[in-house]
């Protein structure tokens, strides 16, 4: 099979790029059809310490097949250690980095393709097929997004109910099938307009164009629903547009 795979972010207004703490991985689509295709999207808790390179190891390493949580959490650990910090930081390393999680595994096994996700917190999967949405994961409604979601932790001893909230999805696909994988402020927003009836699904491609991704992040965070709300959330967007053909 081949994949196309295509990403694109935007840090929160007001902020510098330099101050996203989002991540994705991989890079880069695969060139050479594969029998196998992983990507993950991670959302770093902004008011954690070091949550954005947390949510870059998370990624990562799913990606490479990594799957002791001891390591990346030692990782972690290494990197941040080795950082000259005033005393209020190192003060504020000692609670940790706190990330949500989303990944998708494609895999082809004679002509057969199939899929299946992780999910841990609120960043989403979202699989299209003929501009249709199929399936919404791990929420399926706007109004679930909280200010409280299950986030994984680089630290060992803060992990326990974040991974007893660990959901667990499979699939099958075929050729044309979309997955959108995003952070919860854009996965909110797609949620809520899916809802309305709106025609968002016919427009997933322009998400990751990044020209595209920041003209409707611009527009969406300052509009207002009916209850004062911003239309989006002024937060972190990644998305990851996968597209399967055979």
């Amino acid at each position: 099979m081949r994949i196309s795979y295509q990403t694109a972010w935007l840090q929160k207004n007001g902020c510098a790029p330099d101050e996203y703490e989002d991540s994705f991985a991989p890079e880069n689509a695969p060139v050479e059809p594969v029998q196998q295709f992983r990507c993950a999207v991670a959302d770093g808790a902004t008011e954690t310490s070091f949550s954005g390179l947390w949510a870059k190891i998370l990624c990562q390493s799913y990606v490479t097949g990594e799957t002791s949580l001891e390591t990346m959490q030692a990782q972690w650990l290494s990197q941040v250690s080795s950082k000259n910090l005033p005393w209020y930081a190192e003060q504020k390393l000692e609670s940790g980095a706190f990330a949500a999680l989303v990944c998708l595994e494609i895999r082809q096994e004679d002509e057969r393709i199939t899929w299946s996700a992780k999910a841990i917190g609120d960043s989403c999967l979202f699989h299209l097929r003929d501009g249709k949405l199929l399936n919404s994961f791990p929420i399926e409604d706007w109004k679930e997004f909280n200010n409280s979601p299950l986030l994984m932790a680089s630290r060992a001893d803060r992990n326990e109910e974040a991974l007893a909230g660990l959901r667990e999805i499979t699939g099958a696909c075929i050729a044309g099938d979309q997955f959108l994988l995003m952070t919860d402020a854009i996965s909110n927003w797609f949620l809520r307009k899916v809802k309305e009836g709106d025609e968002v699904t016919d427009e997933v491609e322009s998400f990751a164009i990044q020209e595209k991704l920041t003209a409707i992040c611009s527009r969406e965070r300052v509009l207002k629903l009916d209850d004062g709300r911003a239309a989006m959330p002024n937060d972190d967007v990644t998305v990851a547009l996968i597209s399967v053909t055979a």
